[in-house]
């Protein structure tokens, strides 16, 4: 080989080596940025925190309907504002709200003036078998018209503005975790010819009205979504057949196989030993862990034992 040839060679060999090694430093620096992805400009970690917002289970909610403080519309306005409230948290999907959920007590039973009998409300929602119980009012409905005295065509105008309270409960806890108020207003204006009106005022009057309620609803909704991501979710053990434990969440909560869940017993009810007030339920001791192996029927789940033992029905279950 000519002698000259060979600085050449060597580098033709240097050049296309530290190509290479750019390829390798590229790919190095990609990967390295995508394992960096773990951590935040402050150094916390963050992994969990995307997890947590891929998906976690819902928690089971249920309106109870509004109890009307006014003299205007009866009833049938606070059935409308707790179904629209119930059709609006639906649509969002935070939250499992059960169709087949039924109670005859309103948001009526449990107000005492400006109080919630808290404990009332907290058995009922028990019974329910839910996590949250939501309850409002209607404080306060303004319905006022106005139209041109004169002229061929005058114009006619009407609003209906709504006072609402909302408050939101965790049912396991006994504990509000929400109140919530707002005022909301709806409005017509149409043209009448010659003076002639056949509209039904009281008609109008209540149309308005359940526009304002509405678009509380839809008010109400997103502040209870922001809500109920803050809160953990929790569920119960409701039967054990030998192996296979049920609980009472499942695909419609947003449980996956493979899911561990960790068990702890009921925690006790706390009162004040001088006023007698309920104060809030201790936390449950841990027993063990449960793994999520099939669903069942429409929001249940069959686990199986992952560690641990000696559950009971009723106990406390959560996302591990």
């Amino acid at each position: 080989m000519n002698r000259r040839a060979i600085p050449r060679i060597l580098l033709m060999i240097g050049v296309l080596g530290l190509g290479a090694a750019c390829a390798r430093s590229t790919q190095y620096n990609k990967d390295h940025d995508y394992y960096r992805q773990d951590s935040d400009n402050s150094g916390h970690k963050t992994s969990l925190s995307r997890a947590d917002r891929f998906g976690q289970p819902k928690k089971k909610v249920f309106v109870l309907p509004f109890m009307n403080a006014t003299p205007l519309g009866g009833q049938e306005f606070g059935d409308f504002a707790s179904e629209e409230l119930l059709r609006e948290i639906r649509a969002g999907g935070k939250a499992v709200a059960p169709e087949t959920l039924k109670s005859t007590e309103t948001s009526a039973d449990f107000y005492s003036g400006e109080k919630v009998r808290l404990g009332a409300l907290s058995r009922s929602g028990k019974k329910l078998g839910i996590s949250l119980l939501i309850i409002g009012k209607i404080k306060r409905i303004t319905y006022r018209t106005k139209g041109d005295e004169v002229g061929l065509f005058r114009q006619k105008r009407a609003i209906a503005a709504v006072d609402l309270e909302m408050r939101i409960f965790d049912v396991i806890n006994s504990k509000e975790v929400l109140l919530d108020e707002k005022s909301t207003d709806s409005s017509s204006s149409h043209i009448d010819i010659f003076s002639g009106d056949d509209t039904d005022p009281k008609s109008q009057r209540a149309e308005l009205v359940q526009m304002a309620l509405r678009s509380g609803a839809e008010i109400f909704a997103r502040d209870a979504g922001r809500a109920l991501e803050k809160l953990s979710w929790e569920g119960r053990i409701a039967k054990i057949g030998g192996a296979q434990v049920y609980i009472n969440a499942g695909r419609a909560t947003g449980l996956n196989i493979g899911d561990i869940l960790k068990v702890l017993t009921v925690g006790e009810d706390v009162y004040d030993p001088v006023t007698g007030a309920y104060m809030g339920r201790a936390h449950g001791q841990p027993k063990g862990t449960l793994e999520v192996v099939d669903f069942l029927g429409l929001d249940g789940a069959v686990t199986v034992v992952h560690s641990g033992g000696n559950f009971v029905e009723n106990d406390i279950v959560q996302l591990y």
